[in-house]
């Protein structure tokens, strides 16, 4: 049986959305690839211990030893892990995005190719990644999504033709209860932790402190329906029980520790709400066998169960 390609943007995406599926199919023997495509070296720096300016010159090799930390903890030697060698593109309209060597600029032939012969070694049953948009905006989220697509219609008709395509999706009815149930414990909303850095709307990110604070204007109203970012629960095809590997997920997560904003706020919720916040992991069955597949299709693994 062959096994998933996770084809994520940067170091940490895999923890969040994915580390729980990743570390329940390692512990079950099947074949798990990662494929991180750029180095992070665009990121924000949270980690207490650091010294911000001057880790930023190194920044992409401080996320290199988190990133092999989150591999370990997820699944120790056995993932293959793919670098796929590109520079962190930044977020739009940024400087970093016109680096000749950042992801945003590079040739999608040519990081398409790179791709294929990963998976045309790994003969997965399914590849793993963002929706069109990279599940919010970012240039390398976009350029993962496009690469995992393209690499998903080369195998169409070949020997290792993949089966199963999966966007990610981040639930927003799950988000909405979550802070739902975080303000009338009165816990900090996670927009608190960096209110020093905004982020444009058009840039949001539902898993980091900016972006929530969307969920928190449609808690403000008690309007669930207020909220656009993410995909509703209606549109999930597949939803992954990983409850019983919360404790490698966890140890992944905190492994990033220069990205504390976007994962650390989850790792401090009493253990009720944050089990309850990364216990299911969801995806979309974008395509199967190459067709589309119906909204209503439903199943509990990815590979059809």
């Amino acid at each position: 049986m062959g096994g998933v390609v996770f084809v994520h943007a940067h170091p940490d995406d895999e923890s969040m959305a994915t580390g729980g599926v990743i570390a329940r199919l390692a512990a079950e023997g099947v074949r798990v690839d990662l494929v991180t495509c750029t180095d992070g070296a665009e990121g924000e720096i949270h980690d207490p211990t650091l010294d911000p300016e001057e880790a930023r010159p190194r920044l992409a090799a401080i996320r290199a030893a988190e990133l092999a930390c989150s591999v370990d903890a997820l699944g120790g030697g056995a993932i293959h892990h793919h670098l796929l060698g590109y520079r962190d593109s930044g977020m739009i309209g940024t400087d970093a995005n016109d680096h000749p060597a950042a992801f945003w600029q590079a040739d999608m032939d040519e990081a398409t190719r790179r791709l294929v012969e990963i998976v045309r070694d790994a003969r997965p049953r399914a590849i793993v990644t963002y929706d069109e948009n990279g599940n919010y905006g970012h240039p390398d989220h976009i350029n993962a999504a496009r690469i995992a697509r393209q690499a998903y219609q080369a195998s169409r008709g070949e020997e290792w033709a993949v089966a199963r395509f999966y966007e990610i999706a981040f639930v927003r009815e799950r988000w909405f209860e979550l802070m739902s149930a975080m303000k009338e414990r009165g816990i900090a909303l996670p927009w608190d932790l960096d209110d020093s850095v905004p982020t444009p709307a058009d840039e949001l990110n539902p898993t980091n402190a900016a972006a929530l604070a969307q969920v928190g204007d449609a808690i403000e109203a008690d309007q669930e329906d207020g909220m656009d970012f993410g995909r509703a629960d209606a549109e999930v095809t597949t939803r992954v029980d990983v409850s019983g590997h919360l404790e490698a997920k966890r140890r992944s997560m905190d492994c990033h520790k220069t990205q504390r904003q976007d994962l650390g706020w989850l790792l401090d919720l009493p253990d009720d709400l944050a089990d309850g916040a990364i216990d299911t992991e969801s995806f979309v069955l974008r395509w199967l066998d190459g067709e589309d597949v119906a909204s209503t299709h439903r199943e509990t693994s990815l590979f059809g169960d």
